[in-house]
């Protein structure tokens, strides 16, 4: 199948493997299987129902819709047969199938294998006894670490370092199943297959019902692909190791009465405990070998949960399992000692053991019994606070909440209607979704849904990202080693150890600089090191770079490195902090160079006159770019300066940061970019921290030099986007109308404030409504965290949520629909904005919210709501109606550079521009604009690499409009080669008669020594008119106070944004 989506390789291929897997294994795919098999997965790009509908296509009870829609890839495939060499025509139709013939698998390793890397060995025994002798051949000291899918590296990232790895992925024993009573499972069982056998027996045996709440537990257990590689005994190890891990594994297991077998390696014995037993005992010289379930009573009752911040890929705030034997016939009666556990609460925590005590005996139908129940377990867990949990009284409320919610499913129609919804978990039924578009066929290629030209490449992993390109032979590869202290001087650095690991050949620090040690170029007002000298800005900031002949040898040596720090003091984190501190200024206008307050009327005296009058806040978090390719360069000298390759938005300033480190000319600098896996901001500017240290690695080594960093490491080392805080004081009357707002918004800008967004917002914090008393002051807190960065529409976003929280504030207080305020602030034509011109009509009010509210059914939904919520006591639901504005200027530093070429020898097209492609689709548009202005077929024209010098000076690509003005240049570049061609053309049809060929007119007009290429430069003069988006959007929820798993039922979104110049590109990313 194929889609046309928006989609880079790294996100695709998964998901080709998770459902090939599925497939696998239940012979065919439902479209429920496809969803729940695609749980956990990252589409940065915001491509998931495109995504999901091509997979879904493949499903047996698939939409007819999509099934017309997809094309089967034997159809969509028009290369050449490698058999036949003629074009594919679909050879499985003759019924002998293709001739091409299957790649075949890696034999299997019969035999046992053991690798040495410098002091760390690798092992891969094929049998127990094998495993044995490993494990006794290690001294008692030696940290070894025993893998199958080793998936717990990615929770516990800094355990080790390891002497040995011991694989025992070919030990068939471990591998085993018996499905009886007991059940048993060898430890090398994927938490995948667990969950298949635990289904199979609670569908057959009743005996096993009770594992059917275990297979629903696990199947919120990480995501699918670690569940697919990562077995239930790693999962108890790495609870054995950390006793603070919140193990679903250890829980579920635990209160299922489960007992584990042990083989020990110094005599070949074996053992039988319980899990409780297990995290007491010494498993430094013993495995696993398998676990045993014992059957459960038909009175039985288990229940299982994990509240969580997501559905999966997440820890637990609060886990907890559930067990109890009662007797239905006499008020629910505890017959035994039940089981009622809890992780999350504190590592030592396990069992509420005086609620056990209390309740055996007791009947579950006694409200007093309950409440008691309820508040003994608000006594005995005793969580403890760090700073990434959720508080210690949250965390004892789901305690609470979730023993009642336990007794209220077991209860079931025993209890009122009214509280019953307490007991069923909340269900997230099947997604669907629709889209509908207007489109203009007159100008097409222009506005024609057309495949992303990248788009095949990348599904079949063939497009090239920088860490694709082979390594030249003396090419090295640098790692970045990093500060530990937000706020400290540096003491010393100390790499005797590292450098003595073979193949490492430099550590680059500051010193190495030629130039200055700033990777901020034109933009910034601030320095920001590339490597730390006296005294650290933040945690996780470079101190400097490990050079090595490979990148995993760079790594090592780069964690080797010892780093000493002294006067370390207490960093400022927070705004909250900043402001305490006295670190927030008022942001400077860029263009005016005075304070950027603005301000609308009188909004000090409004306020004094204003019927009513509330003060607030709203606190917004940080959020990580997550670019699916991390940043990434390369580096490679040349006779008069370098050539570098690297994952930047921004050519130009990435040619201006190596030019200013390296004390060069920029013109000796080229940099290439031929596309990027996602940026979103996050490759503006930050990225120049490894393309210049890249630079003086490889200036310092005269060698080429890599730099590819790992996640952990991007993440730590680059900013993120902004925390803001807002905070506001607002006077409306009796019908919510808003008559004055004065509107502090602080953004948080790291250590270094050279990219803060929020003297941008007040048009933003007006958003469709209208206030006619408004003072904006944007506001600026540095803290010792990285700088932070734009990320896509950086402080729009905070801006937006900061009015609609004013909006909720004042209908909350007035005790009216929010709704209803929302329309009475409604910003009406011809009226004065701040940083906005007046609008002509109001789009959303006047067309968008009026269709929104028929087609999405809205009134009746509201209806329903509400009665749902008068019906139930812990699940509700809640529905919302929005409006947006949405400013489009064109800012006049957006400037960029192209070039289109013709080419004599078969007409085809060439562009190249200063804008990057990332997955947003600009090289198909411009090449649409460019088909569409030449009169050719699009299949004619290609886009090369950006780089800089035909983009030569050409600003960043983000906000959409590097996509709008390139886009725009090419037109005109394009018209103007085209009006210098028709001068030909008019001559060939006077003299023939006839109107020549395209082909026949380019060969005709470099006879006639016309120039076929043309540049052009988008001045910002000649910028396009900007323009107003307007939307509006319902959304309806439901979930439980208490905070557990919470469903978006229904959205129904607007946009009036014109028309798109490439549908499948602009809709299938939302």
């Amino acid at each position: 199948m194929f889609s046309y989506f928006i989609i880079i390789t790294f996100v695709f291929v998964h998901f080709v493997i998770l459902s090939t897997r599925q497939l696998k294994s239940s012979g065919s795919l439902t479209a429920e299987q496809v969803e729940k098999s695609l749980d956990g997965n990252l589409c940065r790009c915001t491509g998931y129902r495109p995504i999901l509908d091509a997979f879904k296509s493949l499903a047996v009870d698939g939409a007819p819709e999509l099934k017309e829609k997809l094309a089967d890839i034997e159809e969509a495939y028009k290369g050449m047969c490698k058999t036949t060499g003629k074009a594919c025509g679909g050879c499985k139709k003759d019924g002998k199938g293709c001739g091409r013939k299957a790649g075949q698998g890696l034999p299997k390793v019969e035999r046992a294998l053991h690798l040495s890397f410098g002091d760390t060995h690798w092992f891969r025994p094929v049998s127990l006894d094998g495993l044995y002798g490993v494990l006794s051949r290690m001294g008692r000291t030696d940290k070894v670490r025993i893998v199958v899918g080793n998936t717990g590296a990615g929770v516990f990232k800094n355990d080790g370092p390891y002497a040995a790895y011991v694989s025992t992925s070919g030990i068939r024993e471990l591998y085993s199943t018996r499905v009886g009573s007991p059940l048993e499972m060898g430890a090398n069982v994927s938490l995948t297959r667990a969950i298949e056998i635990f289904e199979h027996m609670a569908a057959s045996d009743p005996d096993f019902h009770h594992l059917k709440a275990l297979a629903d537990h696990w199947k919120v257990v990480a995501n699918v692909g670690v569940r697919n590689a990562g077995c239930w005994a790693g999962n108890l190890m790495l609870k054995h190791a950390h006793m603070g891990f919140q193990s679903d594994i250890f829980l579920t297991l635990l209160v299922a009465g489960a007992e584990l077998t042990l083989g020990h390696a110094h005599d070949g014995s074996t053992s039988h405990i319980d899990l409780e037993q297990f995290l007491q005992t010494d498993m430094s010289r013993s495995v696993i070998l398998s676990v045993s379930i014992p059957p459960a009573s038909a009175n039985t009752k288990v229940r299982t949960f994990k509240i969580t911040p997501r559905a999966v890929n997440a820890h637990a705030y609060v886990n907890a399992a559930f067990k109890m034997e009662v007797d239905p016939e006499d008020g629910f009666k505890v017959l035994n000692k039940p089981t009622i556990l809890y992780g999350g609460i504190n590592p030592e925590f396990i069992h509420a053991s005086q609620t056990e005590d209390f309740l055996t005996g007791r009947r579950l139908t006694d409200s007093e019994t309950v409440l008691e129940a309820a508040k003994l377990v608000g006594q005995e867990v005793k969580p403890d606070s760090h700073p990434q949990d959720a508080t210690p009284a949250y965390r004892t409320s789901l305690a609470q909440s979730l023993l009642y919610k336990t007794i209220v499913g077991i209860l079931g129609d025993r209890v009122p209607a009214s509280i019953r919804s307490a007991g069923p978990n909340i269900e997230r039924p099947l997604s669907s979704g629709k889209q509908t578009f207007d489109m203009n066929r007159e100008s097409w290629p222009i506005g024609e849904p057309v495949p992303k030209l990248e788009s095949a490449a990348q599904i079949s992993g063939e497009a090239v990202y920088l860490d694709d390109v082979p390594a030249l032979p003396n090419e090295l590869h640098g790692a970045f080693v990093q500060s530990a202290e937000a706020n400290a001087r540096i003491s010393s650095i100390d790499t005797t150890e590292a450098m003595k690991l073979p193949g490492v050949l430099s550590f680059v620090k500051a010193e190495d600089i030629p130039g200055k040690n700033s990777f901020v170029g034109t933009m910034g007002r601030f320095p920001d090191p590339v490597f730390a000298e006296e005294r650290t800005k933040y945690a996780g900031q470079p101190l400097g770079l490990m050079v090595a002949r490979d990148r995993d040898t760079a790594v090592r040596a780069a964690k080797m490195v010892t780093v000493q720090y002294e006067d370390v003091k207490k960093p400022i984190l927070t705004i909250k902090e900043a402001i305490k501190e006295n670190r927030v200024s008022v942001g400077i206008d860029m263009f005016t160079g005075k304070e950027a307050t603005a301000t609308l009327g009188n909004a000090d005296g409004a306020l004094a006159e204003a019927a009513h009058t509330l003060k607030g806040d709203l606190s917004m978090g940080t959020q990580y770019h997550l670019n699916m390719e991390a940043h990434a360069a390369r580096v490679i000298p040349t006779e008069d300066g370098c050539d570098v390759f690297c994952t930047s938005q921004w050519p130009s300033e990435t040619q201006a940061t190596t030019a200013h480190v390296l004390d060069i000319p920029a013109n000796n600098i080229n940099v290439s970019v031929k596309r990027i896996g996602g940026g979103y901001g996050s490759k503006i500017s930050r990225q120049h921290v490894v393309s210049t240290a890249a630079a003086v690695a490889a200036w310092k080594l005269r060698q080429p030099v890599r730099v590819v960093v790992d996640l952990n490491t991007n993440m730590t080392y680059a900013g993120w986007r902004e925390p803001y805080l807002a905070q506001y004081e607002v006077g409306f009357d009796d019908s919510g109308k808003i008559t004055a707002l004065k509107m502090d918004l602080t953004t948080d800008a790291g250590h270094a404030a050279n990219e803060p967004s929020v003297m941008f917002l007040g048009g933003a914090v007006q958003s469709a409504y209208y206030i006619p008393n408004l003072t904006f002051t944007p506001k600026i807190a540095t803290t010792d965290t990285a700088a932070n960065t734009w990320c896509r529409t950086p402080g729009h976003v905070e801006a937006i949520a900061a009015i609609e929280n004013v909006m909720e504030h004042v209908a909350s207080y007035l005790k009216k629909d929010p709704h209803q305020v929302r329309m009475v602030n409604m910003v009406p034509p011809q009226v004065p904005r701040i940083q906005a011109p007046p609008h002509e009509r109001n789009v959303a009010k006047e067309d968008i919210l009026p269709m929104l509210l028929q087609e999405g059914e809205v009134h009746a939904r509201i209806a329903a709501v509400a009665e749902f919520n008068k019906s139930n006591r812990w699940k509700k639901r809640g529905l919302s109606v929005l409006p947006l504005w949405y400013a489009f200027d064109y800012p006049s530093m957006f400037r960029y550079g192209m070039q289109v070429a013709i080419y004599e020898y078969d007409g085809t097209v060439a562009v190249s521009h200063g804008g990057i492609e990332m997955g947003q689709g600009i090289n198909t548009k411009v090449a649409q604009v460019v088909a569409y202005t030449l009169g050719v077929p699009l299949e004619q024209v290609v886009v090369k690499a950006s780089d800089t010098m035909v983009g030569a000076n050409s600003f960043v690509t983000g906000g959409s409009f590097g996509t709008d003005l390139c886009a725009h240049g090419v037109r005109k570049a394009s018209a103007a080669l085209r009006e210098r061609m028709d001068v030909v053309k008019e001559k060939m049809e006077k003299e023939t008669g006839k109107s020549p060929s395209w082909l026949e007119l380019v060969k005709k007009c470099h006879q006639e020594d016309v120039d076929l290429c043309e540049r052009y430069w988008t001045a910002g003069k000649e910028h396009p008119e900007r323009y107003d988006i307007w939307g509006g959007c319902c959304l309806e929820w439901s979930g439980r106070p208490h905070g557990s798993l919470s469903v978006i039922r229904r959205v129904d979104l607007i946009e009036d944004c014109g028309r798109s110049m490439s549908p499948y590109v602009d809709v299938g990313r939302r």
